[in-house]
């Protein structure tokens, strides 16, 4: 079992470098792409680190720019750009042998022991991404999600307009699906999304002035293949949330999150509460 690991980063390297020891394997490969918008230093140690040609350090793209949206939520100018750096990571692996690419940010960390995961996504051999059809009650406020996708999204002078799309249809026929941005997708489903970009060119223009396209477009790809019926519904990653954000997770959250099913959580903070990573490390990691 080898593993593609994409981690999306944008603060605190010494806690990136922490999560990457955790899942280290001179075996496995690390893609992490730091937002382009933040400066290189303290960057350097990773990539100083780690020299074995197994671990990249790139920034090539400005995401996670949050400017005030509709509906409570923060609109994202850069989040096609989140896309692209996804690209770019599949395709950095694409020659690679590889099992599975597993989608992280930076401040994710695994909350169960790395053989239980290996050995299930061994054993299954199918992808855990989270999906619904739009619309969808999840995004009931956005009209099931298909205001998302019925207007042009544009930034002006820091301000998110929104314009209505003549033809609202998607391109090739494809039905719209919606869910989080957080995947494991066997290196068979990253090569099919690859493949139907580089030969349906439309489906990346039309995402591309979509609203938080990040959390449709593959899976409006994969779930529109033939690949379909291999999709868990479940991404594996426990976030607890706040209204529209995820709550930083502290000590206090242990017990639930060793109690779930997931397999990684999403977000920790050390500069907030460092002795969850302390426990988790110790009691689930067996380090001391």
């Amino acid at each position: 079992m080898r593993i593609v690991y994409f981690l999306l980063v944008h603060k605190n390297p010494e806690q990136v470098s922490r999560l990457v020891e955790r899942l280290y394997s001179p075996a496995d490969y690390f893609y992490i792409h730091k937002d382009k918008g933040k400066p290189w230093q303290g960057w350097e140690t990773i990539s100083q680190k780690y020299r074995g040609g197994n671990v990249v350090l790139a920034s090539k793209y400005r995401i996670g720019r949050k400017f005030p949206g509709r509906g409570g939520r923060g609109g994202y100018p850069g989040d096609f750009e989140l896309i692209l750096a996804t690209l770019d990571g599949m395709n950095w692996c694409r020659t690679f042998d590889y099992d599975y690419f597993i989608f992280l940010s930076g401040q994710c960390y695994p909350i169960k022991p790395l053989t239980m995961i290996k050995d299930e996504l061994v054993r299954r051999n199918v992808a855990y991404m989270e999906y619904f059809k739009l619309p969808s009650t999840h995004w009931a406020g956005e009209n099931g999600g298909l205001d998302r996708i019925n207007y042009y999204y544009i930034t002006i002078w820091r301000k998110n307009i929104r314009v209505p799309r003549l033809n609202k249809t998607l391109p090739y026929s494809l039905v719209p699906y919606g869910g989080s941005l957080y995947f494991c997708l066997p290196k068979r489903f990253v090569n099919y999304a690859l493949d139907y970009m580089s030969s349906h060119p439309a489906i990346v223009r039309f995402y591309r002035w979509s609203r938080l396209a990040s959390e449709m477009f593959f899976q409006t790809i994969i779930m529109n293949s033939p690949l379909g019926s291999d999709v868990v519904n479940d991404h594996k990653r426990y976030f607890r949330w706040e209204r529209t954000h995820t709550s930083i997770l502290s000590k206090r959250d242990f017990e639930e999150l060793v109690a779930s099913q997931k397999w990684f959580a999403k977000k920790f903070d050390i500069d907030f509460d460092k002795d969850i990573l302390d426990l988790l490390d110790r009691e689930v990691h067996a380090v001391s």
